[in-house]
């Protein structure tokens, strides 16, 4: 499938609806890690009110392999979905105004969550623009580019840390009472809240959930042997008795390096 020709379909196809104010191109493929499982995915951002569902149908119809397209899915937003030449096409709708309120936020009193704090705002940031007429995303993208928020990241660096240890408490002690669905419900807090830690540290913004020891990648300051312990600890059953230790030695190495930041 030629993507680029696709994609240009897409615009041509979306980009006079009501309330579509430009297009992008992120996910894996934007990234240049996509394989053959992966999808593309297209960024619509609007501003309100968008154009109705049975709108949008009739005009990605014409594109969409017979009996593919589904229209307003909600997952995480609105999301449409369609299949060209047996290749699955995600739309997902983000709302622009929210998107400039996001930013506006992360470099005024910073934003703070356990997880994927920055991850809106990297789709922003790393996304290969296909339509943009006024250059509002092109404007969003040129602050975020000029430096990463720096009230977001004192925030994280801050606020987070000691929620990797209530939360280490919390899992030994989940473990010595055998409640091993809670420790996996810890283990992943706790792979969330570390990664959220990393990327901030480094002043990169959240790639999301997918691929994230091939994106700390590009990390200076991380843990040594990052990606073989942190699949080490992933691999280990939840009453292993190390898993606790592993994941501690972890999260300390971690906020050596933050304190070393301060």
């Amino acid at each position: 499938m030629d993507q680029e020709a696709v994609l240009q379909r897409i615009v041509t196809a979306m980009a006079d609806l009501p309330g579509v104010a430009a297009i992008s191109l992120g996910g894996s493929t934007a990234a240049g890690l996509a394989d053959a499982a992966s999808d593309l995915d297209v960024y619509v951002f609007y501003h309100q009110p968008l154009a109705a569902s049975a709108d949008r149908a009739a005009r990605l119809r014409a594109l969409a392999d017979v009996g593919s397209l589904e229209v307003g899915i909600l997952t995480f937003g609105l999301e449409d979905h369609l299949h060209v030449q047996d290749q699955l096409i995600e739309l997902v709708y983000l709302d622009l105004d929210r998107l400039r309120a996001e930013a506006d936020r992360a470099y005024g009193q910073g934003l703070s969550s356990e997880g994927s704090t920055t991850a809106l705002l990297n789709i922003l940031f790393r996304g290969q623009v296909f339509h943009d007429p006024i250059g509002e995303v092109a404007a969003l993208r040129a602050r975020l580019q000029a430096g990463y928020p720096e009230p977001t990241r004192t925030r994280l660096l801050r606020e987070l840390p000691w929620l990797l240890r209530y939360y280490m408490e919390l899992l030994r002690i989940s473990q010595r009472r055998d409640d091993l669905l809670f420790v996996q419900h810890m283990r992943y807090s706790l792979q969330t809240i570390f990664f959220n830690l990393l990327f901030a540290l480094n002043r990169q913004y959240h790639p999301g959930g997918k691929r994230l020891l091939i994106h700390a990648q590009r990390c200076a300051l991380q843990p040594p042997d990052l990606a073989e312990r942190w699949n080490h600890v992933t691999r280990l059953a939840a009453d292993d008795g190390t898993l606790a230790d592993r994941l501690e030695d972890l999260n300390d190495d971690l906020c050596r390096l933050i304190e070393a930041d301060q």
